[in-house]
């Protein structure tokens, strides 16, 4: 059987030709590199991955997540020793940690699959494929075989459209870059990782256009992989070792949360008596939300090269894809203008979204503090706030925001908490001695696919979410309100309240 550096060659060899490098890289030279690549990778690890479905922590409360992997090999988990190390395990468990529920993982991946063995490695799952959020991660095998990057793609999409017309949520991990396989000498590194490069890309527009969520590997993992490849690879230097999947993993997961709570928003709305919004107006559907908030955008937000920017950088960065919708963030800035805000307070900065949102409504001597837990994050904040030209406006404190804010001094105009929601409490203290009378206080995630109304309820986000929403209902500093949107970032909602006076309720 032929190795997947051996189809390399093959694939590039017509590539090469096509970048004006036929004197460089003939067919010749390629299959030469193909060979030693061979010699040195070899198959150590077998054609069969490990068996890791089953039912993860099935101590915890609750109806099972049903999660699907589909793709090739990495999908599968092909270089991993131990079920909880494979890519379909590491997301298994994290999500029923992050959801305190149990995740029921079925795996239809197989070994050497290209895009188009999707629909049938569906098919195979029978009832299983009616899951809660499926993960595809396809295209090396695409790349190695010489299928052309527009019908991967066509592949993909047909997949993805399957699975969504039967209400699960999909994931979509972009082919890697195979220029990361060092093993692979040059001339052949770089063809294979041009390749890898433009099928990707393909992926995610087609993938997208069918109502997956995208991530990129090549951006959010490819840079460790290439940096540390000897801790990143397994035995034979093609496939992740443990620690490579549970980066991939790390990189996945916020995604497949989001599309988990997305699933369940379309659940319950579907076993509710039908919503009609108004004669003749469609059920919200997760369709018809994603449709109506892309108008609304377009129709009310003005384009911000600084704000696409800063999303582009924290996705590279491998941040989590939880800023504010650009609805919500327009929604920031008319506060800080309503209330004639000259300090604001944040709390969680993420990667600085938000903070350049309503920086922007300040004016030239207002002042934004914003507290991120995490430095990493913060130096990604930092570099979009600088490139949005409002940095003379920010400053972003870095540390968890419990034992920041004792140190931060007040009278702050408007103070939006956007951090851990097991914290709201500790954080409406806290705005509750900081913020003026008469100031602004919002609270972002407030609704959760619908779950904040469940009082049983043993996610620990969830709870933290009611506790907080109990002490603006009453906590006499505070007058408050909800509201709940629909937008491209699912079912949720902002509570919105008033620092007010006790003495003059």
């Amino acid at each position: 059987m032929t190795t997947p550096t051996g189809r390399i060659a093959a694939a590039v060899g017509g590539v090469a030709l096509s970048f004006g490098a036929v004197a460089v890289a003939s067919h010749g030279v390629l299959s030469r590199q193909a060979a030693i690549a061979r010699d040195r990778i070899g198959k150590p690890l077998g054609e069969l991955a490990v068996d890791a479905d089953r039912l993860w922590r099935r101590s915890y409360q609750g109806e099972p997540i049903r999660l699907i992997m589909l793709g090739d090999s990495l999908a599968a988990g092909l270089g991993a020793e131990r079920p909880k190390d494979t890519l379909g395990g590491r997301l298994a468990r994290g999500l029923a940690h992050r959801t305190r529920r149990p995740v029921r993982l079925r795996t239809g991946a197989v070994v050497g699959a290209e895009s188009s063995t999707l629909l049938e490695q569906i098919e195979a799952l029978g009832d299983d494929a009616r899951a809660d959020v499926a993960v595809i991660v396809v295209g090396g095998n695409d790349v190695t075989h010489r299928v052309p990057a527009s019908r991967a793609a066509r592949s993909l999409a047909d997949a993805v459209s399957l699975l969504r017309s039967s209400g699960c949520a999909v994931v979509v991990g972009t082919c890697p870059d195979l220029g990361a396989l060092r093993p692979v000498p040059q001339p052949l590194r770089t063809f294979a990782s041009r390749a890898s490069r433009a099928l990707a890309a393909a992926q995610e527009s087609a993938a997208s256009a069918a109502g997956a969520r995208v991530v990129s590997l090549r951006r959010t993992v490819g840079p460790v992989f290439v940096d540390r490849p000897e801790e990143m690879f397994s035995l034979d230097r093609f496939h992740p070792s443990p620690l490579g999947y549970r980066r991939t993993a790390d990189a996945l997961l916020p995604s497949v949360l989001g599309a988990v709570d997305e699933a369940t928003s379309a659940r319950m709305l579907a076993r509710a008596d039908a919503v009609r919004l108004g004669g003749g107006m469609a059920d919200p559907t997760p369709e018809s939300w994603r449709r109506i908030d892309s108008y609304l955008t377009h129709t009310l937000v003005e384009p911000d090269d600084a704000l696409a920017a800063a999303v582009a950088d924290q996705n590279a960065a491998g941040l989590p894809p939880i800023e504010v919708s650009p609805l919500s963030a327009k929604f920031l800035q008319l506060l800080v203008r309503i209330s004639s805000a000259q300090r604001v307070l944040e709390i969680g900065t993420l990667g600085g979204y938000s903070a350049i949102a309503m920086a922007r409504a300040l004016p030239p001597e207002g002042r934004l503090v914003s507290i991120e837990a995490e430095p990493d994050n913060a130096e990604v904040a930092r570099r979009n706030i600088e490139r949005a030209g409002v940095d003379d406006r920010v400053e972003v404190r870095v540390g968890r925001a419990a034992e920041v804010l004792p140190h931060v001094d007040g009278p702050f105009d408007l103070v939006f908490i956007d951090a851990d929601k097991e914290s709201n409490t500790i954080y409406l203290e806290h705005a509750a001695r900081l913020a003026r009378v008469g100031g602004v206080v919002v609270v972002d995630n407030v609704v959760r696919s619908g779950r904040v109304a469940d009082p049983a309820t043993e996610d620990e986000q969830i709870a933290g979410v009611r506790r907080g929403l109990e002490k603006l209902a009453r906590d006499p500093r505070f007058d408050a309100t909800a509201l709940q949107t629909l937008d491209a970032k699912g079912w949720d909602g902002l509570a919105i309240a008033i620092r007010v006076d006790p003495e003059s309720r």
